[in-house]
Formats: C-alpha cells, sequence, structure tokens
C-alpha cells in the first residue's frame, strides 16, 4: 500500500506540500481540542472551588473562540482536501496514459478492455480518500496523539505511558491483520474488474447475444458473477471490521484505565484535583486523532486495492525500449525492408508465430504476403511497427537496423490500412488529422479524391464535420476503409502496409477500393497482407507463408503453375481447380 502510495506523490512532487498543509490543519484541529479540554478541566476545577463567575466567563469565551477556529479548519481541510487529491488523480491519469502509449499494443493488448477501463476510470477516482484524506490523517494522527500524550504525561508518568501504549496500539493492530485484509482486497479487485469487463463485453456484444438468443444466459451469468462480488465485499469488509474492532477496543480500554489509574494517583495524593480533571479531559483528546484514523481508514479501505491495481500498471516495463534519440537520413526513398531469419512467439501461445521467416522487399516494390489463417502474416506487421521485438533475427528498414531509428521515426515513415479500421468518435476531418494535424483544406480534398472519398464524405449531413461515430459505426465498411486509405494517403509515408484492406468489402465496393490503393501503393514500398487473392494478383511478388516461414515466391501466374499452396488457395476460393 505505502509503496503504491509514494509512487503516486512521487509523480506529484507538489502534492506533498499539499499534504503538509493538510497534516498542519489537522493538528492545528486537534490543538483546538487539546486547548478546549484544558480549559474545560480548569472551568471545572474552578467549579469546584466556588471561583469567581468572571473568571468562568473568561474561558467559557475562549472555548467559544476554539470552536468556531475548529469550523473555520474544517472548512479549510474539506476545501483543501479535494484539490491535493485531484493534482495527483490528474497526475496519475496522465502518467497511465503515458505508460499505456509506451508498453504499446503489443504489450496493452494482452489486458482486457474492461480490465483496462476500470483501472483508468474507476481505480483512479478511489484515489480521492486515500490521498487526501487518508495519508495526511495517519502522520497527523500520530503527532497529535503523541503531543496529547505528552502532556498528559506531564501530570502524571504513568497515565500517559498507558494512553500512549493504548493509542499506539489501535493502528498497530490494523498491521497484524494485513496480510488477510490484503489478500480479500485483491479478490475484491480481481472481482470488480472482472464484473467491469462482462458487463462491457455484454453492452459491445448485445447485438450478438440477441441474434443468438443468449441475452437471458449471459444475464444469468452476469447475476452470479454479481452475487461472486458482493461475497467478496462481505469478506472484505469483514476482515476490515475485524481489525478495526480490535483498534476500536483500545480506546475505552485504555480511557478506563487513565481514568481508572488517574483516580487512585488522585486519591493517594500523588496527582493534584486540578490534575486529574487535566486527565480526564486529555484522555479523550489523545484517543479522538485514532478515532479520526479509523474512520478515513474506513473511506479508504477500497481506495487501497484500486491504487495497487494503477501501481501494478505504472510499474509495467515496456518490452520495446526505445532507445534511439535521431532519426537517420533515409538513403533511399522509398526505402526497402528486410526480415532476416526472424522468430517470434506469442506469450500465450505454444507454437511460434512466425518461425525461420526471411524476407527482402525491394525500395519501391510491392510485395504481397498470403498464405491460411494463422500463418504469421498480420505478425510481420507488428514486428515492422515495433509493437514487439523477435526472439530472434533482424529487421532492417533502409539496411538499418530498426532499434536504430527511434519509434516515432519508425513509424512515421510506415503507412497502415488496417484489416478492422478504427475510426475515433468524432468528424470526419478530426479521424483525417490524425495522419498529420497540419494538413491544409486542400492536402484533405486531394487524400479524399485519390481515395475515392468525396463524393460519400459530401453526401454526409455536415460533410467533413460530420460525426461518424464509436469506432466510426455511423458509416458503412466501405466507407470507413475509404477514410482509412484517405488517412493513409494523407500521412504520405514512403512504406506502405495494407493488411487485409479488403476483407470487409462487399464486391460492389472492391473494385472503388482496389482502384484507391492502386494510387496508394504508388511509389511506395508497399506489403499486402491478405486472404482475399483477387486483391493481389497485380503485386510485383507474391510470397505465400506457412506455420511461420515462407514456403513460396513468385508471380501469380508462376505460383499457379508450381501447383504448389498458392494453387491450392487460389482453387479454393474460386472453386476451380488448378
Amino acid at each position: 500500500m505505502w509503496s503504491a502510495i509514494r509512487l503516486f506523490l512521487g509523480l506529484c512532487p507538489r502534492a506533498w506540500t499539499g499534504i503538509a498543509g493538510l497534516v498542519g490543519l489537522m493538528l492545528l484541529v486537534t490543538a483546538t481540542y487539546v486547548g478546549q479540554g484544558l480549559l474545560i478541566a480548569n472551568l471545572l476545577f474552578k467549579a469546584f472551588s466556588s471561583v469567581d463567575v468572571g473568571g468562568l466567563l473568561v474561558s467559557l469565551a475562549v472555548i467559544g473562540v476554539l470552536q468556531v477556529s475548529r469550523i473555520v479548519l474544517f472548512v479549510v481541510r474539506d476545501s483543501w482536501a479535494p484539490r491535493v487529491s485531484a493534482r495527483v488523480k490528474e497526475t496519475v491519469r496522465e502518467a497511465l496514459t503515458s505508460k499505456l502509449m509506451e508498453i504499446g499494443p503489443g504489450q496493452a493488448q494482452r489486458m482486457r478492455t474492461g480490465d483496462l477501463q476500470s483501472t483508468l476510470v474507476d481505480s483512479v477516482e478511489l484515489l480521492d480518500p486515500l490521498v487526501g484524506r487518508f495519508v495526511p490523517t495517519v502522520v497527523a494522527s500520530g503527532l497529535g496523539s503523541c503531543f496529547a500524550s505528552v502532556y498528559v504525561t506531564a501530570v502524571d508518568p504513568a497515565v500517559g505511558l498507558v494512553v500512549l501504549a493504548c493509542a499506539l496500539l489501535a493502528p498497530l493492530s490494523k498491521l497484524v491483520g494485513e496480510r488477510a485484509i490484503r489478500r480479500r482486497a485483491d479478490r475484491w479487485m480481481v472481482s470488480y474488474r472482472g464484473m467491469y469487463s462482462e458487463h462491457l463485453d455484454a453492452v459491445q456484444g448485445m447485438a450478438t447475444l440477441k441474434a443468438f438468443n443468449a441475452s437471458g444466459r449471459r444475464g444469468r451469468e452476469m447475476a452470479e458473477g454479481g452475487e461472486a462480488f458482493c461475497r467478496d465485499s462481505i469478506r472484505l469488509m469483514v476482515a476490515w471490521c475485524a481489525t478495526s474492532s480490535v483498534g476500536a477496543l483500545m480506546v475505552p480500554i485504555g480511557t478506563t484505565a487513565a481514568v481508572g489509574l488517574g483516580a487512585w494517583h488522585a486519591v493517594t495524593g500523588s496527582v493534584s484535583v486540578a490534575g486529574l480533571f487535566t486527565i480526564l479531559m486529555l484522555t479523550r483528546e489523545t484517543f479522538r486523532p485514532m478515532h479520526e484514523l479509523e474512520a478515513a481508514y474506513h473511506a479508504a479501505y477500497h481506495a487501497i486495492p484500486a491504487g495497487r491495481a494503477v501501481a501494478d500498471i505504472l510499474r509495467l516495463r515496456p518490452h520495446v525500449k526505445d532507445t534511439a534519440t535521431r532519426t537517420p537520413a533515409l538513403r533511399c526513398d522509398p526505402p526497402g525492408l528486410e526480415f532476416r531469419d526472424i522468430r517470434f512467439c506469442y506469450p500465450t501461445r505454444r507454437a511460434p508465430a512466425l518461425d525461420g521467416f526471411s524476407l527482402v522487399v525491394a525500395p519501391g516494390e510491392r510485395v504481397a504476403v498470403v498464405g491460411r489463417s494463422g500463418a504469421g502474416k498480420s505478425t510481420v506487421l507488428g514486428l515492422l511497427m515495433r509493437y514487439f521485438n523477435p526472439d530472434a533475427g533482424r529487421v532492417r528498414v533502409d539496411g538499418r537496423e530498426i532499434a536504430e531509428f527511434p519509434l516515432v521515426g519508425l513509424r512515421s515513415l510506415v503507412g497502415v490500412v488496417a484489416q478492422d479500421t478504427y475510426l475515433f468518435h468524432g468528424t470526419v476531418r478530426e479521424n483525417l488529422l490524425l495522419a498529420k494535424p497540419d494538413a491544409t483544406d486542400e492536402e484533405i480534398c486531394r487524400a479524399m479524391s485519390a481515395a475515392q472519398a468525396t463524393d460519400f464524405v459530401s453526401s454526409l449531413p455536415q460533410g467533413l464535420e460530420t460525426v461518424v461515430g464509436e469506432r466510426g459505426l455511423k458509416l458503412s465498411g466501405g466507407q470507413r476503409q475509404r477514410i482509412a486509405i484517405a488517412r493513409a494517403l494523407l500521412k504520405d509515408a514512403p512504406v506502405l502496409v495494407l493488411d487485409e484492406p479488403t476483407s470487409s468489402i462487399d464486391a460492389a465496393n472492391e473494385a472503388e477500393i482496389t482502384q484507391a490503393l492502386s494510387e496508394l501503393t504508388r511509389g511506395r514500398t508497399t506489403v499486402v497482407i491478405a486472404h482475399r487473392l483477387s486483391t493481389v494478383r497485380d503485386a510485383d511478388r507474391i510470397v505465400v507463408m506457412d506455420s511461420g516461414r515462407v514456403v513460396e515466391s513468385g508471380s501469380h501466374a508462376d505460383l499457379l503453375a508450381h501447383n504448389g499452396l498458392y494453387a491450392e488457395l487460389v482453387a479454393t476460393q474460386t472453386g476451380v481447380p488448378v
């Protein structure tokens, strides 16, 4: 827990000043309580001693001033704490976003979307009571109890030691049960994130559930998951209450022991009556900070496992390290590509995705990579973009190791049109400007024209300013693909990778998309990854992959004449034996 808190505060050094200020405010609050207790003890002594009323009125007025001051301090504290925690949350969110960008899709895609979303949103939001309340209360409670017990010790050393011991045993009892609490808290967080992920899956896949009449079954499964989460929440609450009860018992035990010992000392004459009244009043004030710590601890009990989940992501180390600082100038424009003896295995699979894969693409050459599903075609793109590093072998661009390029510089050289075109919720223009934020309207129009997208964009309600919806769902598959091609044209990268560019396009749109792709590939080194073989016939060279390696290479006609795997794939798709 504390390692996570140190991590968060280390990301936001300014928060230390805010927390120090909150600690100071809480100590001032404790001082008002102690001062009030001393005044009440003095009032009681004067009342029993038949002192004049004038002195009593002065003490009552000072008590009133202390109470008003305490209210002001509470108001300042309660308005200051959210600002401190908001500053930390903002910094942590920025750090999480930077971390996800740093680790890249190669690592991030291994996590469930719901898990990530719950951590980025809910877990960070739960840091409010942890940073703004619990952390300063821990420091202020410890110091406040020590200061109050020091005064009691000055009146009666034995009573002071009893009070201090009981005050310190209250938080220490929680440390004893920390292991049981942490185990249950981690289980609670796993259940919470799982439930969040299942609900997100159900919402995103609602149409599929309805189509297969599976919504009722999924609803029952989600209800069972909710019940499991409820049980985990109850177990966590029981553990918290058990440890809190032990600590809470220290307060009445310490109070009873202190009052009893103080009364005995008063009877024996070792403590005056005024001292006894002081013990009676200050014993309560010694334990008051512990009550506040208990309340803060209870408010933060969900935040503690959430904070650990956030810290786990922040501590991730990227598998791909960006060590280069300067993008080298290209020797050839467009550059060539080289994959040499590549071996790569995904952590979740036993068999390697690529095993001895070698491919050389000459500058300006258009090479098509085909093969059965699972042959390793898309993995080639991931390696070129350095979403992950190969386990063995070398990848070169323009004759240089790709590690010699900064990640930003490397990816600026490659334009991608993916199989699953991703458009962000925003306007058509905003999605196009992802490729080139400073693009002019003229450049956008040229890119759309070359991508055969001008007509359909013009027909949209607001043209370029039309909001495309989440993942571009307000557009058809062909329209999304043409936007993706226009985006790649706008980027104007010298290397182009087309990953299944027409797999989701109907035959009516395929001719237009193919024409747009021809415009896109002109003057660029191009790698086309395709299942639909009709899109690769015009490639300069076709490379056939199987089991993670190249098994055939040549033109369409040569490969058909060879009567190998490519001929078999063509026969399967066309239904005509070769």
